[in-house]
């Protein structure tokens, strides 16, 4: 009798073969200031007529309504009284799990940064992205950040507020299929939007550049700019590739699933050496191998997970054994280290068609 493939192997399949559909029900989260009703607190909304208008006022809870111009999974909100500190959302947030999530509050913006950057650093197995509006400073790959004080709804007198539109950025962000970006993404709600900082000196892709989400004014309406995040900072490990959203999205679905899977189907329940670890390899390879067909990862790439064999051999280093400086690539791998797993990957994630190249000549 055939007993099958592991558990963790049947899981990440199933994940992978479900990334496109998973990514198209992230959960937004919008924190509102409102002395509407007075103890801190939040809610998890399916549809926009869940939403008691008796709850919020008018300017906050037609904020939220702005998520549901597109399709949702679901929306959190957290409501906190207009004279509480940050550290009341902070310790709401802490029990909650989202994928994004913006403040209707201007003061609150960098609060807002300074939490997810630390809260992200801290999380091993979830990411989660901030949503903000004209920060001064941020460099981060799980920060967006709008350029802009307004935006004009159609039909509607006066302006709206760009932090009052997070909302509306934030879902959409939220519920966006991992196969496009959101780059020229058209906002049918919008006719206008401030684009007074758009100068000759600081042109469109200069505030790109300097990583920043713009909307535009385009003859088709209004339209998204390039689905950039804060990041401009580089380093090995934060690649220039970091600084798109989608590739972002991307990564942080990957992380999350297979930090799941091991958790769950895998921690102490096998013991620790290397055909096991060569179970785990396989699983996380096939998993690659079904992103590529699902072209979230490029298939045309070889997409592979392995031992990390110098950090298993510092790791002996470490702890005084000499001898680790002179084995050969098999015997690390053989002499798994304690509870530890130490793995290495290379995979190359599919970015969104934005850019065209295309030269004619002339006979």
């Amino acid at each position: 009798m055939s007993i099958g493939l592991p558990t963790f192997e049947i899981d990440f399949i199933q994940k992978a073969v479900t990334a496109i559909t998973r990514s198209e029900r992230g959960i937004a989260c919008i924190v509102v200031y409102d002395d509407t009703v007075t103890d801190p607190g939040y809610a998890t909304y399916k549809y926009a007529a869940d939403v008691p208008k008796t709850s919020f006022t008018e300017a906050n809870y037609n904020a939220i309504q702005k998520c549901w111009l597109v399709s949702v999974n679901k929306v959190i909100v957290v409501h906190v009284p207009t004279a509480a500190e940050f550290a009341t959302v902070q310790a709401i947030l802490e029990k909650l799990s989202y994928n994004y999530v913006c403040v209707v509050n201007s003061e609150a913006q960098a609060a807002l940064v300074s939490y997810i950057i630390s809260k992200n650093n801290q999380s091993k197995g979830k990411k989660y992205v901030a949503v903000v509006a004209n920060v001064t400073t941020a460099d981060s790959k799980y920060v967006i950040n709008l350029k802009g004080d307004w935006v004009h709804e159609v039909g509607a007198g006066a302006n709206t507020p760009m932090v009052n539109y997070l909302p509306r950025m934030t879902s959409i962000l939220a519920n966006l299929p991992l196969n496009r970006s959101i780059t020229y993404y058209e906002l049918e709600d919008l006719d206008k939007v401030d684009d007074s900082y758009i100068t000759i000196e600081n042109d469109a892709d200069s505030w790109v550049n300097k990583g920043w989400l713009l909307l535009l004014n385009d003859e088709d309406g209004v339209l998204v700019g390039r689905g950039v995040n804060t990041l401009t900072t580089f380093t090995s490990t934060d690649t220039e590739d970091m600084r798109k959203i989608i590739i972002m999205e991307a990564l942080n679905l990957i992380i999350e699933d297979i930090y799941k899977v091991f958790k769950a189907n895998y921690v102490g329940k096998y013991k620790n050496y290397l055909d096991n670890q060569y179970l785990f390899i396989s699983a996380i390879n096939t998993y690659f191998r079904n992103l590529g067909t699902e072209e979230v990862l490029d298939p045309e790439f070889n997409n592979l997970a392995q031992i990390d064999v110098e950090s298993q051999r510092n790791a002996w280093l470490g702890i005084g054994k000499t001898a680790a400086a002179d084995w050969d690539e098999d015997t690390v791998k053989k002499m798994t280290f304690k509870s530890y797993v130490f793995l290495a990957g290379d995979i190359k994630v599919l970015d969104a068609v934005e850019d065209l190249k295309f030269a004619i000549t002339l006979e």
